[in-house]
């Protein structure tokens, strides 16, 4: 589905290709602009853009010790392409331009994260007689393989509070998080004591991580003040145990199926200070107790393995 506008002289409209604005990083993005002369129109110069939006929440302390949330953006131009003008175009006919544009791979693809924010879009510029500039932008989704983590699946299990209970994850379907793809698998579970339980969960955890603000050296550990930030957000959940009690020396086996969304708001990132990591977690809630939990680092990846044109319009983005 085209975006239309219309000027004084020219109704312009942008199509894309894919029609969804929909592209995996290291491939192109088509795009077509139409003109259409409601009067005599020259069009002397024409051209595309590809744009990447970043925003992200750092901490930032003040001179009395407290912290707060601050916002950093930065706009980035990362490719122009000029386009051949159509020059003067007569009253009620219609020109048809198009031009390509590569999609790099050396920066963060599409994000919607609670901290960490990354869009695309596509600018097309015209310029017309008289001085008059004709903008049009479209917002495109750019989908990742979530190559910077790659590292994560190699990444050992991490347990909390596990010192009545001994957790294991066995059988799982895949370390790599694929759009609607379910991870199913075995959560085993050894008492070490005798443990009353209010269930036993398994979640799909997005873990964001900043560390740093603007101008500042990347740092995991660096504290809040010097500008880390931390958010969690629970996509999926399964109840895989119900309430009851555990008892010492038995074995429990809970198969799992956790839905993966069709639509993951963000791959597994990893570059500069910014960063994303995805997790499945088992939770054995206990009353009044910290809850024994052991965590597993997935690779997410936003790219489908078979490309697909749904035909779900781009959006107009007015900033």
């Amino acid at each position: 589905m085209a975006v239309t506008t219309t000027d004084t002289a020219v109704q312009v409209s942008v199509e894309l290709t894919p029609t969804d604005g929909v592209v995996i990083e290291g491939n192109s993005l088509g795009v077509t602009i139409r003109i259409t002369a409601l009067r005599p129109a020259l069009i002397e110069h024409a051209e595309l853009t590809l744009i990447r939006k970043v925003n992200y929440t750092y901490g930032r302390g003040n001179i009395y010790g407290g912290v707060f949330p601050a916002r950093e953006r930065t706009t980035e131009l990362l490719t122009t392409v000029t386009v051949p003008a159509p020059g003067a175009i007569p009253a009620g006919q219609t020109r048809v331009l198009s031009g390509s544009l590569s999609i790099p791979t050396d920066g963060p693809a599409s994000v919607r994260g609670d901290l960490i924010d990354v869009g695309w879009s596509v600018r097309c510029v015209l310029h017309a007689a008289g001085g008059q500039i004709i903008k049009r932008e479209r917002l495109i989704d750019v989908q990742s393989w979530g190559q910077t983590s790659a590292t994560d699946i190699g990444h050992p299990p991490v347990g909390e509070h596990l010192g009545q209970v001994a957790l294991e994850f066995i059988a799982l379907s895949s370390r790599v998080l694929e759009p609607g793809t379910p991870l199913t698998g075995i959560l085993r579970v050894r008492p070490r004591d005798e443990i009353s339980t209010r269930g036993v969960r398994v979640q799909l955890v997005r873990c964001e991580e900043v560390w740093g603000g603007p101008g500042q050296v990347a740092d995991p550990d660096a504290s809040e003040s010097e500008g880390y930030r931390h958010a969690e957000a629970v996509t999926a959940a399964v109840v895989v145990g119900p309430a009851g009690m555990l008892t010492p020396g038995t074995v429990v086996d809970l198969p799992f199926t956790v839905e993966t969304p069709a639509g993951l708001p963000a791959p597994s990132l990893s570059i500069g200070n910014l960063h994303v990591r995805w997790e499945i977690r088992a939770v054995v809630d206990l009353p009044l107790r910290l809850d024994p939990q052991l965590s597993l680092d997935l690779l997410a990846v936003t790219a489908s393995r078979q490309a697909s044109d749904s035909g779900r319009p781009g959006a107009l983005d007015t900033d």
